[in-house]
């Protein structure tokens, strides 16, 4: 018979819940797509004029720049191949992110700025890459649909905390909301890799 769409999802909360690694990459997924990527999604063309004082060929420049470096970040690990610590990567990533966003808010010079969003899609790239993978390796594969699914589901808070961050820069400014989302998210990658250490070693290979 076929499953219902409740049974469906909870089989892959299962799936995922029972496994700390798994959780806690899930977990850097959620709370990265509540923090950062609405910034990286929506709110570029305000940095660009607002922040900065950019116009719209400065704002193509901003968003070139974040292209460049995630295909730097992304051939890089295509490169590397069956590398080790896939988790460290993926945590080290995660974290830069909320650094460089953090200096991008606090930066008012264009050209380091420039430099400082190239930088941030480098490290977005392993962010981007190894949340799927990783979930892949810590999941038996007759779950693994259910847990592409559940991952989608973390993925879709982005409008909903874009909405809310959105109120929040025209109470604070749009710098002071990536300043604090940068260190708050850095701050909790490095909860997390007190918590579950074991994710920070994890390589994905058969002891």
């Amino acid at each position: 018979a076929d499953e219902t769409l409740l049974a469906s999802l909870t089989g892959g909360m299962k799936a995922v819940f029972s496994s700390r690694l798994a959780s806690a990459v899930l977990l850097t997924t959620l709370i990265s797509n509540i923090l950062i990527w609405p910034l990286q999604a929506a709110f570029m063309p305000v940095f660009a004029k607002v922040h900065l004082g950019l116009d719209a060929q400065g704002l193509g420049w901003l968003l070139t720049c974040t292209g460049i470096g995630g295909l730097v970040g992304s051939l890089a690990i295509a490169a590397f191949g069956d590398f080790r610590f896939k988790g460290g990567i993926f945590l080290l990533g995660t974290a830069s992110c909320g650094l460089l966003w953090a200096a991008f808010a606090l930066s008012t010079w264009p050209p380091l700025s420039f430099a400082i969003i190239a930088a941030m899609g480098v490290c977005a790239a392993p962010f981007v890459v190894m949340q799927t993978t990783l979930l892949l390796m810590m999941t038996e594969p007759q779950v693994q649909g259910r847990v592409m699914g559940l991952q989608e589901l973390t993925i879709g808070v982005m409008p909903l905390a874009t909405v809310i961050l959105g109120a929040a820069a025209e109470r604070f400014g749009v710098a002071t909301v990536a300043l604090v989302d940068g260190l708050l998210l850095a701050a909790l990658v490095a909860l997390l890799v007190m918590r579950v250490p074991e994710l920070l070693r994890y390589s994905g290979r058969a002891a």
